[in-house]
């Protein structure tokens, strides 16, 4: 059955209880409040099989606006699917994906997109209708001892982890990208419950031209969202962020870059290279003329780490 927002409190313990069945350990409950209920979004995409002994399946998708060539359209992100072991076998994971289809098509969502794992991509691809668009590569700086000359700070960067400067809606070029407010990224980046995020700005008539948000990972750096008005700009942005974190005994970074796209070439001049993990990224179409033009081709799309429920 479908479930609205208006009812979340109702179904919350039983997301929590069939998460630690399939994945074998708990989820916070903060986790839960952030991602689904406290996201500054009307829109509420959930669906689950319940019975008398409690939540057998449930399947999401989280409402992103998407922004390309200065229009805006409404899209939903897949996120986690979850099935008891007990009601394995049963099919209902493709039952509850097509019935929230079906839902989101009614409120006039355009697009399903998202990044499924090696356990579901099959079934997204041969049961559910999706199309693939690309694995997208990890692409990783590994400077194997600390700073070099290559890597230089700027006292033009300022730090800006909560988001309180002026941050640009629109998009910098033609491109399908998730559209990023500055609500958005208080609430991605500053309240998320889980993760530490750092950001690092650069301005341009007191508005942001250019940020890099950064995540501590393990011993390396996730650079999880990499928005630059400029191939110079980016430079001298990654050029600080790379160089502050090596100081620091960092000496691992990894990113993502299209192919297409100039901010891969200013990287790989740095030093960057692709590598693993490679990450699944597909798509569904829902409603006829209601998603991004050319959205089957990933050099069309601009997506980063942060676009991802899992960084």
């Amino acid at each position: 059955m479908i479930v609205r927002k208006e009812r979340w409190e109702e179904i919350r313990d039983g997301i929590r209880a069939l998460f630690v069945e399939s994945f074998g350990r708990p989820i916070g409950e903060d986790y839960l409040d952030w991602r689904y209920f406290l996201n500054d979004s009307e829109r509420f995409h959930f669906s689950i099989e319940a019975s008398e002994i409690g939540t057998l399946a449930s399947y999401s998708a989280f409402p992103v606006r998407l922004a390309a060539s200065s229009q805006v359209f409404e899209s939903a992100m897949s996120m986690t699917t979850m099935t008891h072991p007990a009601a394995r076998g049963r099919g209902l994971f493709q039952a509850l994906a097509s019935e929230l289809y079906s839902d989101l098509s009614g409120q006039r969502v355009g697009l399903v997109w998202g990044f499924p794992n090696a356990n579901s991509h099959l079934t997204f691809v041969s049961k559910l209708g999706w199309k693939d668009i690309y694995e997208i590569p990890t692409l990783v700086l590994s400077l194997g001892g600390g700073a070099t000359g290559a890597f230089q700070p700027s006292d033009r960067v300022v730090r800006d982890d909560g988001f309180r400067l002026d941050y640009d809606e629109a998009p910098q070029d033609r491109l399908i990208r998730v559209q990023k407010s500055r609500s958005y990224l208080q609430w991605r980046y500053a309240r998320n419950p889980v993760n530490r995020y750092e950001n690092f700005v650069l301005l341009k008539d007191g508005r942001v031209s250019s940020f890099v948000v950064t995540k501590r990972h393990g011993a390396g750096i996730d650079l999880v969202d990499i928005q630059c008005a400029s191939g110079a700009e980016a430079q001298l942005l990654l050029s600080h962020v790379v160089h502050g974190y090596a100081e620091a005994g960092m000496a691992r970074f990894e990113c993502w870059a299209p192919l297409r796209h100039w901010i891969h070439p200013v990287l790989e001049r740095m030093g960057f290279k692709n590598s693993a993990p490679i990450t699944y990224f597909g798509a569904r179409e829902l409603v006829d003329g209601l998603a991004p033009e050319g959205w089957t081709r990933f050099e069309n799309w601009y997506l980063q780490m942060g676009d991802s429920d899992v960084y």
